[in-house]
């Protein structure tokens, strides 16, 4: 299962709808709290997350998740209007994609997180 976490409902929608048509199973939450919770019970393989959302950014949510073990190993994708290198600690991240974005890009970055390839040359996850 991969979980979309954005704010904004028609971006995090067409994400959905379109990996569910490539036969992914898609979950969708609006905020960082609330993806917090879902992961808790849901267990995602991936995790998409936007950058910019109210309470918790997407570099933040990352940050929480890499920090507890259970979930330090979770693949994230982030999602952003702005370049990686206007983020600051974007490192907690596995794949970036700059809004707006072709949709099989992607697709492109959710199969390589999911066989374990990172788009970035250095990875967050100490062994």
């Amino acid at each position: 299962m991969i979980l979309i976490v954005d704010d904004d409902e028609a971006m995090a929608e067409n994400c959905s709808m379109f990996l569910e048509s490539q036969g992914f199973e898609v979950t969708v939450a609006c905020s960082g709290d609330e993806a917090l919770g879902r992961i808790r019970h849901t267990a995602p393989e991936l995790l998409i997350s936007d950058y910019e959302m109210p309470g918790m950014t997407g570099v933040q949510l990352s940050e929480r998740l890499r920090s507890d073990p259970d979930t330090a190993r979770l693949p994230i994708l982030l999602m952003s209007g702005c370049l990686r290198s206007e983020i600051g600690g974007a490192n907690s991240v596995d794949g970036f994609l700059r809004k707006p974005f072709l949709a099989e890009n992607l697709l492109i970055e959710v199969r390589k997180l999911l066989l374990g390839l990172s788009s970035t040359p250095y990875k967050y996850i100490k062994d």
